[in-house]
């Protein structure tokens, strides 16, 4: 499982979520969007992306749960 954030210095997340889902080998990868800036416009990008969930800081427990639900694949 790869948990992300939005915004990170050198590829922001949703890109990142794009090339791993686009790549042959890596695509069944789980990807979790961690970040402040989920909303309703941020959630349809990260559902564009193939993001397999998403949740917005500071949830941590959201975040555990995505994990534990999500690494079971």
């Amino acid at each position: 499982i790869v948990v992300t954030d939005i915004e990170m210095p050198q590829m922001d997340g949703l890109t990142l979520c794009k090339k791993i889902k686009e790549h042959p080998v890596l695509s069944d990868i789980p990807v979790v969007i961690f970040s402040s800036l989920i909303n309703e416009e941020m959630a349809r990008k990260c559902d564009s992306v193939g993001a397999t969930a998403y949740t917005s800081k500071p949830k941590l427990l959201d975040l555990v749960e995505l994990i534990q639900k999500n690494a079971l694949i």
